[in-house]
């Protein structure tokens, strides 16, 4: 081949090469996609309102009101407690440690608390799971109160009976607090005709409005130990009964799981004779104490 015929071949592909780029090229530029269109961000989901299957509460409730086994329990401490009766009265000594002579000479009493120790209340506490209040409501539980509809604790109707035939005096000492309402200005403390009717209409009195001693009444603080003073003045106190610590003895919320063990251990005499608990595991100051995250004082070993 000529050097001629080879430059003539040299351009012809050439011509095929540039051909079939700007082919390629037009092809591509048809095939550009389109700008994307802006898709907005999915929803950011709303968190579900905590219902009564997520109130820590629900089981703790569900046991007071549900489990037999809580009602045997009840019925068990009661039971315990007529065992022990005789004794408390024939033994010298006094269940209250303000009582510092034993209370000789002086006719008998027993104390109890009201709430969760002679009178179930956990239908308010399963109205505050229902409706989603997760924090103690005074008003809605003065409502409660108001209603005088607590019913009593399994087997503490008959003991209280017992107590009565044996001429031994029945003092109520409670917690629930003197607040006057709007509907009667006048009365400084409606909550103690309410919990007098209660504790009768079940079968707990008949109540002397004297042995029933609220929160507030006469300026008594929220420590039982000026009551406890008040009735040992007259009585010697042999058996009392409650669901918290604070119903046996003053403690403080300074008094942590650890100091509560002590101080109880340091009375373990009275624990075996004269001091009735009844089991309560929906409020109290046991979890009062807890350090926040209470979830860190479970034990795992």
């Amino acid at each position: 081949m000529n050097m001629r015929s080879l430059r003539i071949l040299l351009l012809a592909v050439s011509s095929v090469a540039l051909s079939a780029c700007s082919v390629n090229l037009g092809a591509r530029a048809d095939k550009v996609p389109p700008p994307p269109v802006a898709v907005p961000p999915p929803p950011v989901p709303v968190a579900a309102k905590p219902g009564p299957e997520d109130d820590p509460r629900l089981l703790a409730t569900l046991y007071m009101q549900q489990a037999e086994e809580l009602r045997r329990l009840s019925k068990q401490a009661y039971a315990l407690a007529a065992i022990r009766l005789p004794a408390a009265l024939k033994q010298p000594g006094s269940s209250a440690l303000e009582q510092t002579d034993g209370g000789k000479g002086k006719p008998p009493a027993a104390i109890f608390d009201v709430d969760e120790t002679v009178l179930d209340n956990s239908p308010h506490q399963a109205r505050a799971i229902l409706s989603g209040t997760r924090h103690f409501d005074l008003g809605q539980w003065d409502e409660w109160v108001g209603e005088r509809a607590a019913t009593p604790m399994p087997g503490a109707v008959d003991f209280v009976k017992e107590l009565r035939r044996n001429k031994v005096r029945v003092v109520y000492i409670t917690n629930r607090e003197c607040r006057p309402r709007a509907a009667n200005p006048g009365d400084p403390c409606p909550q103690h005709a309410d919990t007098l009717a209660n504790l009768d209409a079940v079968g707990l009195g008949p109540v002397d409005p004297a042995d029933l001693m609220l929160k507030g009444q006469n300026g008594w603080p929220s420590d039982k130990a000026p009551r406890r003073q008040e009735v040992i003045r007259t009585h010697r106190i042999v058996m009392s009964f409650g669901d918290q610590f604070s119903d046996m003895m003053s403690v403080t919320r300074k008094d942590d799981s650890a100091a509560r063990a002590r101080i109880a251990a340091e009375h373990e005499d009275l624990w075996n004779t004269r001091w009735i608990v009844i089991p309560n595991p929906t409020y109290g100051q046991w979890v009062d104490v807890l350090p926040d995250p209470i979830s860190g004082t479970l034990r795992t070993k």
